[in-house]
């Protein structure tokens, strides 16, 4: 056989294979499929399972229902105990177990407010150390009030002209001080602050004293209540109040009151008095002529 002819002779065998079919592949066994098949379905049913199982675990009606049934195990164990002394049984430890996850539930939400508490402290304790500081020291300084009445005794009288009032109680009857300094006439703030300041005046007379020339006299009935500080070496009027009244001649007793009142900034070392008109009509007693003061809590100068 020629070259030619075998190489003709190889590649008709060649082609002769290459026309023939490939056998199919062999079929899945049905077995494999519904093993499969079963797997899949397992696995959803898995899922939803624990879906619905953490949502019944967070359920708050479920989780009250658990807290009931807790207190009626723990109820009849207290009423069993009364009658028995024995081992604790099944229910005994259902209810310790119980107990338990409360215990540690507590815990952790303990552990939890106290990390947040922690990281809030140091401002909490500033803002508490703030509010306190000035509730400490006013525990240790009395409370600054002055209540001060008329004394007559050292005033020189007969003048219609506007005095200063240079003597009062401050600790008879009912006159008082406290964290305030009196001193001839005049009444000295310690502390700085707001102070409600007040005064009340009357003037009076009676034919019987005397004094018959002042009928139908025109008379000016002046108060001044009167701010100084030797420091600053100052002095102002605060307020200023009374009227022209004329005694009548066919009145046998005469009665004036002037009162007057205001809230203001005081600062350590200002000191208070009382100036007034036609000294010799003041009335003595100390529910008619009297001044004082008091500062107001919550305000700062």
């Amino acid at each position: 056989m020629s070259a030619g002819k075998y190489r003709s002779y190889l590649w008709g065998s060649a082609e002769l294979g290459s026309d023939q079919k490939r056998p199919p592949p062999a079929p899945v066994p049905r077995s494999v499929l519904a093993a499969l098949v079963l797997l899949g379905l397992a696995q959803v049913g898995c899922t939803l399972g624990l879906f619905f199982y953490f949502r019944a675990q967070m359920d708050p009606n479920r989780m009250l229902e658990d807290e009931i049934q807790c207190l009626k195990k723990y109820l009849k164990l207290q009423h069993s105990s009364h009658l028995r002394d024995t081992a604790p049984d099944a229910a005994e430890s259902k209810f310790v177990s119980c107990s338990e996850y409360k215990q540690a539930f507590q815990a952790a939400i303990e552990k939890e407010v106290r990390h947040y508490m922690k990281r809030i402290k140091p401002d909490s304790e500033e803002a508490l150390a703030e509010e306190m500081r000035p509730i400490k020291k006013h525990r240790h300084e009395k409370w600054p009030i002055a209540h001060l009445t008329i004394n007559l005794s050292n005033l020189t009288l007969g003048t219609q002209q506007k005095v200063d009032l240079p003597s009062w109680n401050s600790q008879e009857g009912w006159a008082n001080i406290s964290n305030m300094t009196y001193n001839h006439g005049k009444l000295k703030v310690n502390q700085d602050g707001f102070y409600y300041v007040y005064a009340n005046i009357c003037f009076r007379h009676h034919e019987a004293l005397g004094n018959n020339d002042l009928r139908g006299t025109v008379l000016q009935l002046m108060v001044y209540v009167c701010k100084s500080n030797l420091k600053k070496q100052s002095s102002e009027t605060l307020m200023k109040g009374g009227g022209t009244k004329v005694w009548s001649s066919n009145s046998p007793y005469y009665f004036y009151s002037v009162y007057q009142g205001g809230i203001f900034k005081l600062m350590a070392d200002d000191e208070i008095f009382i100036q007034a008109s036609n000294p010799s009509l003041l009335d003595p007693s100390q529910e008619a002529s009297y001044f004082g003061a008091f500062k107001i809590h919550g305000l700062d100068p």
